[in-house]
């Protein structure tokens, strides 16, 4: 704005300088044309009023640069101001935050140590009541036990009696029990003697059964042995390079019917043709003669061995 008005007032200056030499130089034509003596007068007057007017212009010139140096300079110092004015400011906040973070940690430890106060003043209170509870208790269990004490001598007493009076309930009651086991004991042993003399027959019985009953395998496994070992032989073909005295040992895999399910070599006569016809002979032969009793052939029929000797 400043800066605006030097300005403003140079152009001002510089206008009526120049109207005055404008006029200046109008009045000189005239005069020039009506009066020729004062023409000298005229010529001298000119160079001074142009010098007068260009030092007018120069000192405005350096009046202008004296008022923009001054701006500058005042400028300068007033950014200078605000700059150290904004720091001061910057310092006084930092300065009123740290003394707001002290004061809000002051006030923290302060509530915290009131809430530590309030806690240990509850605990306090908590314990002395607990203790007074447990004093109002501990009486109480002292007149209760004092009363349980009497009541428990009261009846121990009638416990007592009431137990004597037992004891001879039961001592009578013992007695004619022992008599009831007596008379009972005799029975039953005479009922065990009884039941030992069934148990023997029966033992003995079994006993024969038993060797009935081996007998009869015996000879229904020879006799299907036999019948197997005949029935094999009739099936036999004989070949030509067969030897006389050749044996091998055959076992058998049966079905309860008899029928064949598997012939193998388990110990070969050295001859393999002659072993070849021997299995041979034991598939064509199926079904083989087994007994009929199932447990009987379960145990010594369903997978048997037998000694193949032809001849």
């Amino acid at each position: 704005m400043n800066k605006m008005n030097i300005f403003q007032k140079f152009s001002v200056s510089f206008a009526l300088a120049l109207t005055l030499h404008i006029t200046i130089l109008a009045l000189f034509g005239i005069s020039f044309v009506s009066d020729s003596d004062n023409e000298t007068v005229k010529q001298k007057l000119l160079p001074e009023i142009i010098q007068a007017s260009m030092l007018d212009d120069e000192k405005i010139q350096q009046e202008a640069e004296r008022l923009k140096f001054n701006e500058n300079n005042k400028r300068l110092k007033d950014h200078k101001k605000q700059k150290a004015l904004e720091n001061k400011l910057q310092k006084e906040q930092k300065r009123l935050e740290l003394a707001k973070n002290k004061r809000l940690q002051e006030e923290k430890k302060t509530k915290v140590l009131e809430k530590k106060r309030k806690d240990l003043a509850l605990k306090e209170k908590q314990k002395r009541l607990q203790l007074e509870r447990l004093q109002v208790e501990e009486a109480a269990q002292r007149a209760n036990i004092k009363k349980q004490h009497a009541a428990e001598k009261q009846r121990t007493e009638k416990l007592r009696k009431k137990k004597q009076e037992k004891l001879k309930q039961d001592r009578l009651a013992e007695e004619k029990q022992q008599q009831a086991i007596l008379a009972k004991q005799e029975a039953l042993a005479e009922k065990q003697k009884a039941q030992a003399a069934e148990k023997a027959a029966q033992v003995k019985q079994q006993a024969a059964n038993a060797k009935a009953r081996s007998a009869k395998n015996k000879k229904a496994i020879i006799s299907s042995t036999l019948a197997i070992q005949r029935k094999v032989n009739q099936r036999w073909i004989k070949p030509i390079s067969s030897a006389k005295g050749l044996r091998c040992t055959i076992r058998v895999k049966l079905l309860p019917s008899g029928d064949v399910m598997d012939a193998t070599i388990i110990k070969g006569s050295g001859n393999s043709i002659f072993d070849r016809s021997a299995e041979n002979a034991v598939l064509k032969a199926s079904p083989l003669p087994v007994p009929k009793d199932r447990t009987l052939f379960a145990q010594k029929f369903r997978t048997f061995t037998f000694v193949f000797k032809p001849e």
